[in-house]
């Protein structure tokens, strides 16, 4: 009979232990490769079992014939006499196993037994790269690129392979070989060649998970994201919210001199962040929204509609429309807000700067009469 030396068990141990294959698997496994091999050498036609004893590791083969009075198919049946003779309690119409000996296919069995073992391992790693991978979608994971087919990046992640696809890529962005970046998983794919992991740096949701990294209030809940609109390898503007009156949430996420947000800004490989203080005031929203742009004035047209409208420079003004309105385009995204910009008049502005300086006189000159009255009246 093949038998098992018990030097397999630890073997069979390890391999639970490291490729999550439960050992009981393994044994069956073997078990149908030595039944394939026995019936190479007995006939395809025969009923053969093999049976593994998982403590002791040995192995036993057995074909199974039914007891009749007159042998017509000697792989499948046995005469009654023959029968009492391995079997003294053997009767008509039973069906007993017939141990053999498998020195005869001890080779072929080995040999079947070991492809076995390797494909299950192959199998199962696998499945286990499938499930580690697919519970960290949405997750950011380090990747080294090791190759550039044609527009298609190609990932190194340990255990599987990454793909960064044309339509997942910032086109500004530039890459090399040996290049370390992170990337954010979107989906994972079980092929012939293996397992595929999709990930992308154009999605909005890597942004977020690389602030979730890098700024420990949003990880905790102090700070919140809003919302985030980007135009890829230009410009992205981020709505945070406190959840903390003591915590300022555009200084939590720049930090001391920057550099919380700069690791962040190295990584998108200098597109510019633009981070938005929330506010329930529609009109200092809107002003906000439109950073690096501080408007002159802002101005509600209709609030159910949330149609404003917004003053700047001249020169603002012409900067805003010779750059195709990405920044404002993003503020309206933003805000959900219809902003249009107007230039605001020289003139104008001037006049509303005078009658504000003349209400502060006129308030100023209020107070200091109200102070010399209550005086008096002490007096």
């Amino acid at each position: 009979m093949v038998e098992i030396k018990n030097s397999i068990l630890p073997a069979l141990e390890q391999i639970e232990k490291i490729h999550k294959i439960k050992k009981e698997e393994i044994v069956s496994a073997i078990e149908e490769a030595i039944t394939s091999a026995a019936k190479k050498y007995f006939g395809s036609d025969c009923r053969i079992v093999t049976e593994i004893n998982i403590d002791t590791a040995d192995s036993k083969t057995y074909i199974i014939k039914k007891v009749v009075k007159n042998v017509t198919d000697a792989n499948k049946e046995i005469s009654e006499e023959d029968a009492l003779e391995k079997n003294k309690d053997a009767k008509i119409g039973d069906e007993i196993k017939i141990l053999v000996d498998s020195e005869v296919f001890t080779r072929i069995a080995a040999q079947a037994s070991k492809r076995v073992i390797v494909q299950r391992i192959k199998e199962s790693d696998k499945m286990n790269v499938l499930t580690e991978f697919e519970s960290r979608i949405g997750q950011i994971i380090p990747a080294t690129i090791y190759s550039i087919s044609g527009k298609t990046i190609i990932l190194d992640l340990g255990k599987a392979e990454g793909l960064l696809p044309q339509r997942e890529q910032v086109f500004r962005e530039k890459f090399r070989i040996g290049q370390h970046l992170r990337v954010l998983v979107k989906s994972v794919e079980h092929t012939s060649r293996g397992i595929t992991v999709i990930v992308s740096r154009f999605d909005k949701e890597f942004i977020k998970k690389l602030f979730e990294s890098e700024i420990p209030e949003i990880k905790e809940g102090i700070v919140e994201i809003l919302n985030i609109v980007r135009a890829p390898g230009y410009r992205t503007k981020i709505l945070v919210k406190t959840n903390n009156l003591k915590v300022d949430p555009v200084g939590a996420c720049v930090g001391m001199k920057g550099t919380r947000i700069k690791p962040i800004i190295d990584e998108l490989q200098g597109e510019r962040i633009d981070l938005i203080p929330f506010s329930d005031d529609p009109q200092k929203l809107i002003s906000y929204s439109l950073s690096p742009i501080k408007p002159d004035k802002t101005q509600i047209v209709d609030q159910n509609n949330k149609i404003a409208k917004v003053f700047v420079e001249q020169k603002i003004y012409d900067t805003i429309i010779s750059k195709n309105n990405i920044n404002l385009n993003l503020a309206k995204e933003l805000t959900g807000w219809t902003i249009t910009v107007e230039p605001i008049r020289v003139e104008e502005h001037k006049r509303e700067q005078e009658v504000e300086s003349d209400n502060t006189e006129e308030q100023k000159s209020v107070d200091e009469n109200e102070s010399i009255n209550n005086k008096k009246d002490k007096v």
